[in-house]
């Protein structure tokens, strides 16, 4: 009896071991969690992370949006706007968090408007090249502005922000989707001139 109460003690054990375990699993990155098949470039750990250039480029919302777009949005860091980090002023006039738990942003400056978004912490991993930039303007962003929820928020406040160049898509009627599908993702920094 003592010999049946201490092999169903270890089953327990392992059991609930193995439930940590998978659990542990479930609560990683991955790309159906963050992002699908762009996760790693939206989250910048994809191979390709060490090539971009950190040094911000100073541009405009509608610089970017004149670049000739590759098309869909590709799987690979294989464009020269996809290797720089960028730096424009913008007005962000809404936000809301997107099915991933990240902030998605709607920049604006001169008619021209374009998305830029801050990953979710959760869904940086290891490898994300400049992760601690990252989460701090994730943090500042919610501390300054207010917490992002699922429905689109107002803001109107002024920003510098600086990303790393992505194409997402091109859907028309989407708020902020820029013409040629440039974005600023992932955000790497955030400096605030007025409204926050």
């Amino acid at each position: 009896m003592k010999r049946i109460a201490i092999f169903a003690l270890l089953l327990f054990a392992a059991g609930a071991a193995a439930a940590v375990a998978a659990g542990n699993r479930a609560a990683s990155p991955s790309a159906s969690r963050c992002g699908g098949l762009t996760w790693r470039l939206k989250t910048f750990s994809d191979t390709r992370r060490g090539q971009v250039s950190m040094a911000p480029q100073s541009t405009t919302i509608g610089a970017i949006r004149l670049r000739r777009g590759p098309g869909r949005p590709p799987l690979r860091r294989t464009t020269s706007y996809q290797l720089h980090t960028w730096e424009v002023p913008a007005q962000i006039t809404s936000y809301r968090l997107d099915a991933t738990g990240s902030v998605r942003l709607v920049l604006y400056d001169d008619t021209a408007y374009i998305n830029a978004v801050i990953p979710s912490p959760s869904c940086l991993s290891s490898k994300t090249r400049d992760r601690a930039d990252i989460v701090a303007a994730w943090h500042l962003f919610v501390d300054k502005c207010g917490r992002a929820t699922v429905n689109w928020q107002s803001l109107g406040a002024i920003f510098f922000v600086r990303g790393i160049g992505f194409w997402g898509s091109r859907a028309a009627g989407s708020r902020g989707t820029a013409p040629n599908g440039a974005e600023l993702h992932p955000v790497t920094g955030l400096r605030v001139i007025a409204g926050c």
